[in-house]
């Protein structure tokens, strides 16, 4: 009986343990969420976060980034400012992306601030960077690309 039990808890252990095909899926919904707020420039206008994520450091394999990313994105006054569904979306994203990436999350929030339309782009320019590393391989077997959205990022490395 006790084989059965701990066979079962190692065959749930194996098959809800997160993959790298779930790590995938989320940067390619980051990279949406990221390109649907970037096409309208009126729900971003005027939103002021601190300033400290670095893409270029962010696209070194660095995921102490994102772990910021996220923080910034969690502590937007909400009373100060109307807050866009996919903002959340992407903090919740985040949380999951940064499961995969253990850091030590002890964030310092730089006393200056960014617009938050710049923090998006430089976010979705590193997940789109992050995201076609893991599609790498993917590439190679189909050259077929679905149409999927891409960011403009210039100078990605």
């Amino acid at each position: 009986m006790k084989t059965v039990a701990l066979l079962f808890f190692a065959f749930v252990l194996v098959y809800t343990a997160p993959t790298q095909n779930d790590e995938y899926h989320i940067l390619r919904n980051i990279i949406n969420n990221v390109s649907k707020l970037l096409e309208d420039p009126e729900k971003l206008s005027g939103i002021m976060v601190p300033s400290g994520f670095d893409k270029s450091r962010c696209i070194s394999t660095r995921p102490e980034d994102f772990c910021l990313a996220e923080e910034i994105l969690f502590k937007i006054n909400s009373t100060k400012y109307v807050i866009p569904e996919n903002i959340l979306n992407i903090g919740r994203l985040l949380i999951q992306y940064n499961q995969f990436h253990q850091t030590n999350c002890t964030v310092t929030l730089n006393k200056d601030e960014e617009q938050l339309r710049d923090l998006l782009k430089d976010l979705g320019c590193c997940a789109q960077f992050k995201y076609s590393r893991l599609n790498h391989k993917r590439a190679q077997r189909s050259a077929d690309n679905n149409g999927e959205n891409s960011l403009h990022c210039a100078n990605q490395h």
